[in-house]
């Protein structure tokens, strides 16, 4: 058995506690088994993707067991349509979460989840954490906006990040909760004693409140999941099983253990460097600013990211406990691996922070798979794939039967042949800045992103990678590149119209 082994100049401490691993690994009577880990918020600011400043030796050790996918893009950048979309396999538009207080249930009541379906191939299905959605912080420790019928058995660690929410420092004023709990959730608050009171997990926040890893809610996701790991091992259950481990950051407020803000100092923190008007020519549609974020001074854009950063080192840590759980239990090398979060993270470009403005840095995620016995084992894929895709690659993987709604495609191929392309362009969506009614619609391919909100009626965006990576020249009004705006125009027409079809099994269930 290869050892799990993180190169020493990369080495962390070993600690113990934002979407994703899967790992399917290979039982004694031949199945697949499945643990799939989600990340929050993590965009590919990391030091697997060439950031200079991000440490991961966890996931690059990760990386040179599988596959590394440069261009994976999520169908909306927010949590619960995102999630959404990745576990019912279905676009936004056709699964009705448009939406973070939307569920797939009302209108798809009787869609097979991914774990659904390894439910019925016999396996033991469990959640640990965050994996459809919650509302952070104020909904730590509580089911959130779950699916139970997903499960056999769901877990909810809290921590610290949740129990000193007191402890919160905020960009701006404080601010308070926006919506009611619901009748269970404000039983939770009363019977834990847990203050639900003037939290909100939509402002830009970060908290040291110091403690171990373990003292926190993701090492305590990581540590129950190495507990069911060890009372669910196949050799012991003889049933395969699915096991999600969702982590809750790099979610605001940003928040980990004091020695991973030390492996930032303040001093070392670049700012985002955008020429001047840069947003003139951005639709305002695409340009959701919070009210308190365009007179951030520079010392508190470097706490942020400051923050955000030993967030994401703190759950790169928890990879590679889990990983070394794997090891420890000789399940590593009859395990399939998959890494991602649920979407991307503004950093100040464009003067925007966090979500769900349709740009690269909110749509593009971090995705590693692995998988033994595959050909590709540290090399990286330029294939365009989208999150979606991941519901009928996981079961293609498993060597289970893909449901016919899905509208994935599987790009397993990839592990072995990681030049193939899957598709030729990745869809995405969200609701526009100025109203939530409206929405506008992002496909990017090989070289371009292109863009179009209410139909290109309230603007559109034409971005040309190979020469602006950064998306800081919208091309659409150059007269350069009115083929290519015709083109892509046509093409994203095509995309809506395919994300939008009802499926037609889901048809006849309803």
């Amino acid at each position: 058995m290869s050892s799990w082994i993180v190169p020493s100049k990369l080495k962390t401490p070993p600690g113990k506690c934002a979407l994703l691993i899967f790992l399917l690994s290979a039982s004694v009577c031949g199945a697949s088994n499945v643990l799939l880990v989600i990340t929050d918020d993590m965009n590919t600011r990391l030091g697997i993707y060439g950031d200079p400043l991000v440490k991961t030796p966890y996931l690059h050790a990760l990386t040179q067991r599988g596959v590394r996918f440069d261009r994976a893009y999520v169908q909306f950048p927010q949590c619960s349509q995102s999630r959404s979309s990745l576990m019912t396999g279905l676009y936004p538009d056709q699964n009705g979460v448009t939406r973070n207080s939307y569920h797939f249930r009302n209108v798809v009541p009787k869609v097979k989840t991914l774990p659904q379906v390894f439910q019925d191939g016999g396996y033991y299905t469990a959640r640990v954490g965050k994996i459809f959605h919650y509302g952070v912080p104020q909904e730590i420790g509580t089911d959130g906006f779950d699916d139970p019928a997903s499960w056999d058995e769901r877990f909810n660690p809290i921590g610290v990040d949740r129990t000193y929410i007191d402890q919160v420092h905020y960009i701006g004023a404080r601010p308070t909760m926006k919506r009611d709990m619901n009748a269970a959730r404000t039983r939770y608050f009363e019977r834990t004693g847990i203050s639900n009171e003037n939290i909100y997990g939509g402002w830009l926040s970060w908290m040291r409140v110091g403690g171990s890893a373990d003292d926190h809610t993701d090492g305590k996701v990581t540590k129950r999941a190495l507990d069911i790991l060890e009372k669910k091992d196949p050799r012991k259950t003889h049933q395969p099983f699915f096991l999600a481990v969702g982590y809750y950051r790099p979610h605001v407020p940003f928040s980990a253990p004091e020695r991973f803000f030390d492996l930032y100092p303040m001093d070392d923190i670049p700012l985002d460097d955008s020429p001047e008007g840069d947003r003139t020519d951005i639709p305002v549609a695409n340009l959701l600013d919070r009210p308190y974020q365009a007179n951030m001074n520079e010392e508190q854009q470097k706490r942020m990211i400051q923050a955000y950063f030993a967030s994401i080192s703190f759950i790169d840590e928890q990879v590679g406990r889990l990983m070394q759980g794997l090891e420890q239990l000789d399940l590593l090398d009859s395990t399939i691996v998959v890494f991602v979060s649920d979407h991307g993270f503004l950093l100040g470009e464009h003067g925007l922070w966090q979500k769900p403005n349709l740009f690269e840095e909110t749509l593009r995620t971090p995705l590693v798979v692995s998988a033994p016995g595959r050909l590709a084992m540290g090399q990286t894929s330029q294939s365009l794939v989208e999150l979606i895709d991941l519901y009928p690659t996981i079961l293609d993987l498993a060597g289970i039967a893909i449901p016919d709604h899905t509208a994935g495609r599987s790009f397993a191929r990839l592990l072995d042949e990681p030049s193939y392309t899957v598709r030729n362009s990745a869809l995405s969506q969200s609701y526009s800045a100025t109203d939530k009614l409206m929405f506008g619609y992002s496909i990017r391919t090989r070289r371009f992103r292109y863009t179009e909100w209410g139909n290109g009626i309230h603007g559109a965006e034409l971005y040309d990678h190979k020469n602006d990576p950064g998306e800081h020249n919208n091309l659409y009004a150059n007269p350069h590149h009115v083929k290519t705006r015709a083109k892509l125009t046509q093409l994203l027409k095509k995309r809506v119209l395919q994300a939008r079809e009802p499926r037609l099994e889901l048809q006849r269930q309803q």
